[in-house]
């Protein structure tokens, strides 16, 4: 064995162990080499997180080096910062002594101060701004659930529910839904737009104004429904109000007459209505009754409480009247209506009360009122004897005379809503001078059933006819339409009670078309009564989605009573009519036709627009343009007589059809049959068209001819047509001359002329090949004119596109020099 000898090699080994074991700085460590594969590995992962930490800081201190700042300097001042505290909390104070640490103690608390006071603004802006966007956002998606909620099958139906027990056909819709199998329209909406439909017809005809409430009312006595009939009755008696003279209809609504008239006009239904109660009961039983005698109102009393007894009055004060207690007779003597007869019973008993005799004759004299000293005597008189007195009926009459006490509800006697209601509207004064608080002014009652009482106190969810009567009967007709409203079943009653009010001018309207179904506007305060707005429109439009689709006949007599209401500078009927024409499609029904000799036959619409259909149709027209619908816009167009905006728009419609064929789009054949008569019909009738949109009109036609023969691979016949339009050079001389005239053609034009240079060389490379192959069975001078002159033709084409002032896609260039290497 060469080389180192063992024993040597095993002296150096025990001298190398000795080395490690003697006493170094590092301790032995005992690894293989996996373990040490893996310390390498993570030794080198530091090492590059570090590096790449440290460049950000790097970069970072280059910048404030170059601004100036010294970085080390800003490190520590962050750091005292930081290590403070990193809730921005104060620093902690420092020794009285140590002005220097007081005083940056104090200056780093500033700072944390303004820190903290920023960024808590920051939040609270931030907040701010976040939820009033999301509050944009919600407005807007309930006005879209709201305009969708009813759907054209009716089967969406996110009303609040009428409670089981209500059993009438007010609540039920009718099983007979129509004649029509394809209306939505139930028997109500049916019955009503029957009457709208006459109600309009005799508007339009120019003759006396039918009332519309009384319309209604037959409706509903055809369809043999009490509660629908007795609101309609109401609506009647309402809408007989002799009108105030003002110069708007806020200033009418909230003038002092206005309201007292309406007051009596409530009284008088609500005492109209107990009169035919107390018949129907005294008929209904006449051997208790005992009619009999004269007749009169105070007979009929007097029958009415022997078969209603006044059980609760618990003495007879002052007497009675054949049996009947004096003060009951009197009451509801009132309670129908009836004054004289009060007036009577108490004279014939002038001896038992004499003042007040005297006082209830005043009552009647001065149409319901008293004399502020009778008033004032009679108070004092209510208050010393009569508010104490056991005869329930003798209060109430002296409360309703004398207007005393109004917080009184007199439960005994006004055991009904109908009856508490007449008892108050007694009482109240239309007077906005009345601060006292025993005064029962109309405002104050109305504020008193709504922000007292509510829905809630009145079961409004289960009787919501009672509350819209209480609603409507205090004149706030404008929220008794809007609850009655959000019922479904009763959205159609609600919705011709707001026409009924708006044909009489007594119905406050929201001013546009997006605001929410009652607003409330400052400028509309009246001290008198409580003043709010309907989205008519909104109501109306939300009422006949339902059947539009279906029925838009019946629901353009609606959007008639829209026609003096403006949105965006034109009438709400025009709004409404172009959108259910988009929707319907029904162009010939609702809009006419034209005839063969160019005259239009008249649509549904025409009644409607005395004389203007036209300017309808053009709104509808640009409204579908607008929409995207270029065909139907084409026909409405032609309709109205727009004819330079027909042709226009079929010119944008034929342009990116034009070179194909009419197998491979489909909408080229029909494009081409509609222009192609169009054009007749305008050639023969002699139109008159601007002279651009006309050229560019027949020069497409032509076009359409062109690609026709091309794509039929009619060479010769294409070439003859496209040589006859002289839109193209066919030698280099004319190229200039081409190019100068090709400035004066349109967009449509413009757009097409790569197409047509490719399909002219095409044809011109197809005659050339023609030729070449015929000359080689039989060689002619002619042949070889021809290729020279397709050749030449071919070259002053690639001139005329490379000089036109027109941006050519970026491959038609190349493939016509393609064409024309193919002809060599």
């Amino acid at each position: 064995m060469s080389g180192v000898a063992f024993d040597d090699i095993l002296q150096q080994a025990e001298q190398l162990n000795t080395g490690l074991d003697g006493g170094a700085e590092l301790p032995r460590v005992q690894r293989n080499i996996q373990q040490l594969l893996d310390a390498g590995q993570r030794l080198r992962s530091k090492t590059s997180t570090a590096q790449d930490n440290a460049q950000p800081q790097i970069n970072a201190a280059l910048l404030l080096s170059s601004k100036g700042q010294d970085v080390p300097k800003i490190s520590d001042r962050l750091k005292t910062l930081t290590s403070a505290s990193e809730t921005f909390e104060p620093l902690d104070t420092v020794g009285d002594t140590d002005i220097e640490g007081f005083l940056r103690n104090e200056r780093e608390n500033a700072i944390l101060a303004v820190v903290e006071e920023q960024k808590q603004r920051t939040f609270l802006d931030v907040e701010k701004r976040h939820w009033q966007t999301r509050l944009s956002e919600w407005d807007t998606e309930k006005q879209q659930l709201l305009n969708k909620l009813i759907g054209a099958d009716g089967s969406l139906n996110f009303s609040r529910e009428v409670s089981e027990h209500m059993s009438t056909s007010v609540y039920k819709t009718s099983g007979n839904v129509s004649v029509n199998p394809r209306s939505t329209m139930d028997q109500w909406e049916l019955n009503y737009a029957r009457q709208v439909h006459i109600y309009n017809d005799r508007i339009l005809d120019g003759g006396i104004h039918l009332n519309l409430a009384d319309l209604c009312r037959a409706a509903a006595e055809k369809m043999k429904d009490v509660n629908v009939t007795a609101l309609w009755k109401m609506v009647k008696c309402v809408t007989d109000v002799q009108a105030s003279i003002g110069s708007s209809l806020i200033s009418r609504r909230t003038s002092k007459p206005m309201l007292h008239n309406l007051v009596n006009q409530a009284l008088t239904y609500l005492e109209k209505a107990y009169l035919d109660y107390m018949q129907t009961c005294v008929y209904a039983r006449p051997h208790i009754a005992q009619l009999g005698g004269a007749p009169g109102t105070i007979n009929l009393v007097k029958s009415f409480l022997r078969v209603q007894p006044a059980n609760t009055v618990q003495g007879y004060e002052d007497g009675d009247v054949d049996g009947a207690p004096l003060w009951a007779v009197i009451f509801y003597c009132m309670r129908s209506g009836d004054l004289d007869a009060a007036v009577e019973v108490v004279k014939h008993n002038e001896h038992i009360i004499p003042e007040f005799s005297m006082w209830m004759q005043e009552y009647v004299r001065e149409g319901k009122k008293l004399s502020s000293s009778s008033e004032n005597k009679m108070k004092i008189q209510y208050k010393r004897s009569v508010r104490t007195s056991p005869d329930p009926y003798k209060t109430a009459v002296y409360c309703i005379v004398g207007r005393c006490d109004i917080n009184d509800v007199h439960g005994e006697v006004a055991q009904k809503a109908e009856d508490y209601l007449w008892l108050k509207l007694s009482q109240v004064v239309v007077d906005e001078s009345s601060a006292h608080p025993d005064v029962l002014t109309l405002s104050r009652f109305q504020k008193l059933l709504v922000e007292d009482y509510g829905e809630s106190h009145f079961n409004a969810m289960s009787n919501p006819l009672l509350y819209f009567q209480i609603l409507f009967l205090t004149c706030q007709f404008e929220k008794a339409i809007e609850f009655l409203s959000r019922f479904e079943n009763l959205r159609s009653h609600a919705t011709h009670v707001a026409l009924a009010l708006h044909s009489h001018e007594l119905l406050l309207t929201a001013d546009s078309l997006h605001a929410k179904m009652i607003t409330t506007e400052a400028a509309d305060e009246s001290p008198l009564t409580v003043v709010e707005r309907l989205n008519l429109s909104r109501l109306v439009m939300l009422y006949t989605r339902k059947f539009e689709i279906t029925d838009p006949r019946e629901a353009l007599n609606y959007f008639h009573f829209l026609r003096n209401i403006q949105t965006d500078g034109q009438s709400l009927f025009i709004h409404c009519t172009s959108e259910l024409v988009r929707e319907t499609g029904e162009f010939e029904m609702l809009l006419g036709r034209l005839n063969a000799d160019g005259s239009r036959k008249p649509g549904a619409v025409d009644k409607y627009c005395a004389g203007d259909t036209k300017l309808l149709i053009a709104k509808v027209a640009s409204d579908t343009e607008a929409k995207g619908l270029n065909e139907d816009a084409v026909y409405l167009y032609d309709l109205c007589g727009k004819h330079d905006q027909t042709l226009a728009l079929l010119n944008r419609l034929l342009c990116p059809v034009i070179s194909s064929s009419d197998n491979s789009h489909p909408d080229r054949a029909r494009l081409k049959s509609m222009a192609l008569t169009i054009a007749e019909r305008y050639r023969n009738q002699s139109v008159e068209t601007s002279r651009n949109v006309r050229s560019t009109f027949h020069l497409l036609l032509d076009l359409l001819v062109f690609f026709d023969l091309y794509h039929a691979n009619r060479v010769e016949q294409a070439l003859d047509v496209v040589n006859e339009l002289q839109m193209l050079p066919s030698t280099m001389e004319q190229v200039q001359s081409k190019v100068s005239i090709f400035k004066t053609y349109s967009d449509e034009i413009r757009q097409s002329i790569s197409d047509i240079l490719l399909a002219t060389m095409t044809l011109l490379t197809k005659r050339c090949k023609l030729q070449q192959n015929l000359n080689k069975s039989v060689t002619t001078k002619s042949g070889d004119s021809v290729c020279t002159n397709a050749r030449r033709y071919a070259r002053s084409l690639i001139t005329f596109a490379g000089m036109l002032p027109y941006h050519l896609p970026g491959d038609a260039t190349a493939r016509l020099v393609q064409l024309e290497v193919q002809m060599t």
